[in-house]
């Protein structure tokens, strides 16, 4: 598994993986869910020196090109044929939507998870087979994700189908600005406790 921490989170005014979110920052918030189903888990770092003892930072091989380079550089380090990648701003990523798209993958270069927003490619599994595809992308001057699926064979999945609509439309919320972290803060006070197990 690997998280996507190399962003420079201009919009948040201040480094959104070490922003606290109830006690834990975002970053511990990602390693504490993907070290539940995945082994080791990689930190894109991008160019910052990003660190947590938990992981293995790997920085981007090409500085100041987005996510795409991280994407590129955990494939690369992975041990793994398949690599859960997930954004570090997401406070609520799911392990085990993560766990269920990657039984789905039948050969796809990725399988992806579908919110109510549309394509959640940084909540998404990558094989090793994608990586040609990423560096080609990023040679060519292609910077986005979405751009980068269309050179991928993928599999959609509608994380509704998977999850419910209530969860569905949380698992890929990702946090911005100020703003999304208020309302985030707020939606979570209105969800109910978890049932006992």
């Amino acid at each position: 598994g690997a998280i996507l921490g190399g962003g420079l989170s201009t919009r948040m005014g201040r480094d959104k993986a070490l922003l606290d979110i109830d006690g834990a920052t975002l970053l511990e918030r990602a390693v504490a869910r993907l070290q539940t189903v995945a082994d080791p888990v990689l930190l894109a770092s991008g160019s910052r020196g990003l660190t947590h003892p938990a992981c293995l930072s790997v920085p981007d091989d090409m500085a100041g090109v987005g996510p795409l380079a991280g994407l590129l550089a955990v494939l690369r380090a992975s041990p793994h044929q398949l690599c859960a990648i997930v954004a570090v701003d997401m406070p609520d990523i799911s392990p085990d939507l993560l766990q269920r798209l990657a039984a789905l993958r039948e050969g796809e270069d990725a399988v992806v998870a579908v919110s109510p927003r549309g394509l959640e490619p940084l909540h998404a599994v990558y094989a090793r087979s994608a990586l040609a595809a990423v560096d080609a992308a990023l040679r060519e001057g292609e910077r986005s994700v979405h751009g980068l699926l269309q050179r991928l064979r993928v599999r959609l999945v509608d994380a509704a189908d998977l999850l419910g609509a209530r969860a569905a439309a949380r698992f890929a919320v990702n946090l911005n600005c100020p703003a999304d972290v208020t309302v985030w803060r707020r939606e979570e006070g209105e969800r109910p406790p978890p049932r006992p197990r």
